[in-house]
């Protein structure tokens, strides 16, 4: 930043005519005021950096910062709403010390800083942790679709786009012809007619790359999937998902986040263009550790989305304490030499087919072992496409067998049962070990109550059903805002409501007279709480003043 750089700028404390300033007329515990003192605490020298002393004074980007902050915890994330917001909201005018900006200052200012919103969120975080609002030990990972800025009647497939191409080239060429006679009778204005075939123009050259890109996508793509895949022409980089806003299909984005499942802070965020959420264990967990740094005695859950082979070797290499819901249990088998194994009519009396779960694998004489008690062995190994390989394992005892119809699939042909045994099974097996234990099923249930509600929270409190920018890298910077958000609102409710409720209970235990229930530590709870900024000295005071009375 140049040392001559000046900003536009204001105080909250600045005295009008009348004697008083905003500061008088927002109440202390107001949201405005935390969010202001949050600002203040975070590093915003880069940001400082990119601003230059040529041309008009800019506003101060602490003030702007601050005021999308508090727009994203408000649930506004329009630029014209915030512009009125700013003129005739209070709490608005406060933070923006009373500079009124416009909405195109404020859009340009986040359309030109949305790359630091996930540095800020970083210092937030790690602000939470050394106030001890939490410790981010214990991490709930999950997943969810938030709708992309673009129509879904915009999503087209190949065969689509090769006809609204030809139909575009078509027009180009009728208007150049209409064109080429109006420009021989000499008499017409041919700005409008040049106007549209530029328009056009350029619309010919959005469709060829979205096909280029198209083409890229399919070759990623299952075979039996490419006929019917789809991009976007306004926003490329969203997917066609599933059940997103009550809907069967739109064109959407994979918001990923992390937890912490005591006290419900995001810890760790991401946006991908993946449909599920396979893969995305191994990078929320760098994430998290690019965060916060190593820590081996850091807890994951997850539910069964995440479940996938590879991402359990990834758990396994790097020894990650995890728990993952298995997408599939009625298909693992692991061997434990104490294990009751039930026969065939006992399993038959409990459901009419037999599941691969039935089929024992005996890891030492690398075998399966049936419910009527006979022997798969090893026939051959199998690959799928590169991407999969293992071993199969076939009963030559089927020919006689009273179970046959109960054992062989429908499909079956051979009249034997084979199995096919991924060559990286043993980790799904000893996470289903994991998962079927009395702190496996804790974990898994306390999961479902600790991180899906911070999606409710996003989605139905603050209104985020719908990213407003486009790009996978604006639309990242987006998500950043609104997971900020959600740690400022958690953090107003800790500084202040619960401040609020405990000093509630110091009077009741003052006139009350009941001096044992001082033992229960609670001035040490509140303390830990608000270390932070202008309530600590108020609780200090109270808090010492209760104890004396």
């Amino acid at each position: 930043m140049d040392k001559f750089m000046r900003f536009i700028t204001n105080s909250q404390n600045q005295l009008h005519l009348f004697g008083y300033t905003l500061g008088d007329l927002v109440p202390k515990k107001a949201k405005c005021r935390l969010v202001l003192d949050l600002v203040k605490k975070l590093k915003l020298k880069k940001l400082y950096h990119r601003y230059s002393s040529q041309g008009n004074h800019a506003y101060d980007p602490s003030m702007m910062l601050a005021t999308w902050f508090l727009s994203y915890c408000e649930r506004e994330t329009s630029t014209r709403k915030l512009e009125e917001l700013c003129q005739r909201d209070l709490h608005f005018m406060y933070i923006s010390s009373n500079l009124q900006p416009d909405h195109t200052s404020l859009s340009r200012f986040r359309k030109d800083h949305l790359d630091l919103m996930k540095e800020y969120f970083v210092q937030i975080v790690l602000l939470i942790k050394k106030e001890s609002l939490s410790d981010f030990k214990d991490i709930a990972i999950d997943g969810s679709k938030i709708q992309a800025s673009c129509s879904s009647k915009k999503s087209k497939t190949s065969d689509d786009l090769s006809r609204q191409l030809k139909s575009v080239r078509k027009q180009i060429s009728e208007y150049m012809e209409q064109c080429d006679r109006s420009d021989r009778e000499e008499n017409q204005d041919l700005s409008t007619l040049r106007k549209r075939i530029k328009q056009l123009q350029d619309l010919e050259q959005t469709l060829m790359e979205r096909e280029q890109q198209l083409s890229d996508r399919k070759e990623r793509t299952k075979a039996e999937h490419r006929k019917n895949h789809k991009i976007n022409i306004t926003e490329p980089d969203a997917r066609m998902m599933d059940k997103v806003n009550g809907r069967k299909k739109l064109p959407s984005y994979n918001a990923q986040i992390s937890v912490d499942m005591e006290s419900q802070f995001i810890g760790a965020n991401d946006v991908v263009s993946d449909v599920n959420d396979q893969n995305q264990f191994s990078s929320q967990h760098n994430n998290l550790e690019e965060n916060f740094g190593k820590d081996s005695d850091r807890e994951y859950t997850t539910d069964s989305g995440y479940h996938s082979k590879e991402q359990l070797a990834y758990i396994d290499k790097n020894k990650i304490k995890a728990i993952i819901c298995d997408s599939n249990p009625h298909n693992r088998s692991p061997y434990k030499e104490n294990d009751i194994k039930k026969n065939a009519k006992e399993i038959l009396k409990e459901r009419e087919k037999f599941d691969r779960s039935d089929f024992i694998y005996d890891q030492e004489n690398d075998c399966y072992w049936c419910p009527e008690g006979k022997k798969l062995t090893f026939e051959r190994i199998y690959s799928v496409r590169k991407r999969f390989s293992g071993r199969i394992y076939k009963c030559n005892h089927c020919r006689g067998c009273p179970y046959t119809k109960e054992c062989l699939p429908e499909n079956n042909k051979s009249g034997f049962r084979r199995i096919h045994r991924d060559n990286k099974e043993h980790y799904a097996e000893a996470m289903y070990l994991k998962t079927q234990t009395e702190y496996g099923r804790s974990k898994l249930k306390r999961r479902s109550y600790s991180v899906e509600p911070v999606f409710g929270n996003l989605k139905e409190n603050l209104g985020f059903r719908r990213f407003h920018l486009r790009g996978l890298i604006a639309v990242r910077g987006e998500f950043n805002l609104m997971c900020i958000a959600h740690n400022i609102n958690k953090m107003y409710i800790l500084f202040y409501f619960l401040f609020w409720r405990y000093l509630t209970a110091f009077y009741y235990v003052k006139e009350q007279k009941l001096r044992k229930i001082g033992h229960l530590n609670i001035n040490n709870s509140i303390m830990t709480l608000f270390r932070f900024s202008q309530v600590s000295f108020i609780i200090n005071e109270t808090a010492t003043a209760c104890y004396a009375g």
